[in-house]
């Protein structure tokens, strides 16, 4: 009886197993599969830690026995020394390796030691290559002009007047080409205000500075702009002696409206009735020699000469230019602050 009922249980557990050996499982859903890959990821790396961690407690454990042996060693040896029972000749010499460095490791372990030197290194060869480009990429006229009157128009004529003027020159410097140069530095400006003022003295410390240069030995200006400057008088070379027997040659310059000027500018808005190209004497300046500025007067002149051979014109009959108005007294102590005369003139000695 026993039997028979344990033979029915077998055979419904295995008609049980066969209806569900029979049915499709159902497939894992998306989000399963990625919480499963997630899982097994995590162990992976669970069981990663866990190596490493047991290695790095391995390696410790080894350098704090070979350190323990290495103090006892040295407390014995101590303990000895001092019972007499070996001299410190007897102890032997601990080698320490010799660690060896890559390339890498060599060249960061310099620039570490050396850095204050390298960053002081640095700056000097900056300075030097910005000092070479600038030499080299300088720009060096052969004759340099200023243009001093009060005409605002020529600081954008000056530039156009460069290739112009450029053919009648000579290769001064030897660098294989013809550059003359005129810069727009005007003695002052009509306008009173603040800005004005700022810019008439930062113009004034540019005169300064060429007047003591003695590069530039023509000026172009009138008769009021040299009387601003105080250099009306013993700074020019006389232009009838330059000039003889020309009437466009007067004792303080040559009247820039005797020449085509304006017209081979196309400037149809500066007034050239007043105007003067003047040429400084050659004295001794502070930048400067007797002689080399002589050198310069005498290129500048001959670059004139070759200038009023095309561009002079003939037959014109011009007034004379009126002597200015004494300045007010209210420039009379800027003058003397900024007294162009004594750079142009008396620095001789």
């Amino acid at each position: 009886m026993d039997n028979e009922k344990k033979e029915n249980e077998l055979n419904g557990a295995e008609a049980e197993n066969k209806e569900a050996s029979g049915k499709k499982q159902k497939p894992k859903s998306f989000m399963q599969t990625v919480r499963e890959i997630d899982a097994e990821e995590r162990r992976k790396e669970l069981e990663e830690e866990a190596r490493q961690n047991e290695e790095r407690a391995k390696r410790e454990e080894q350098r704090r026995k070979a350190y323990e042996e290495k103090l006892r060693k040295e407390r014995l040896e101590l303990i000895k020394l001092k019972q007499g029972v070996i001299s410190e000749e007897d102890i032997p010499e601990e080698k320490v390796p010799e660690k060896k460095y890559s390339a890498w490791e060599k060249f960061t372990n310099f620039i570490y030691h050396n850095k204050a030197y390298l960053i002081v290194g640095a700056l000097f060869i900056g300075l030097a290559a910005f000092l070479i480009q600038d030499l080299v990429t300088r720009e060096r006229p052969d004759i340099s002009a200023m243009y001093i009157a009060s005409d605002y128009d020529m600081s954008y004529y000056s530039g156009q007047l460069t290739p112009l003027w450029s053919r009648y020159g000579e290769d001064v410097n030897g660098n294989g080409e013809k550059l003359v140069r005129l810069y727009y530095i005007p003695a002052g400006y009509e306008d009173n205000d603040r800005a004005s003022a700022y810019l008439a003295q930062s113009d004034r410390t540019k005169l300064i500075g060429e007047f003591q240069s003695g590069n530039m030995v023509m000026v172009i200006g009138d008769k009021e702009s040299y009387q601003e400057l105080d250099i009306l008088d013993g700074v020019f070379a006389d232009c009838r002696e330059l000039f003889p027997d020309d009437p466009y040659a007067e004792e303080i310059g040559y009247r820039l409206a005797g020449t085509d000027f304006m017209e081979l500018l196309g400037c149809d808005t500066v007034d050239d009735t007043d105007l003067y190209v003047s040429f400084r004497k050659p004295v001794k300046t502070m930048g400067m020699s007797e002689e080399k500025m002589q050198t310069n007067f005498d290129y500048a002149v001959d670059f004139w000469r070759n200038f009023l051979s095309e561009h002079r014109a003939d037959g014109l009959e011009l007034e004379a230019v009126p002597d200015p108005e004494p300045l007010p007294d209210e420039y009379a102590e800027y003058e003397e602050d900024t007294d162009i005369s004594d750079t142009a003139a008396n620095v001789t000695e």
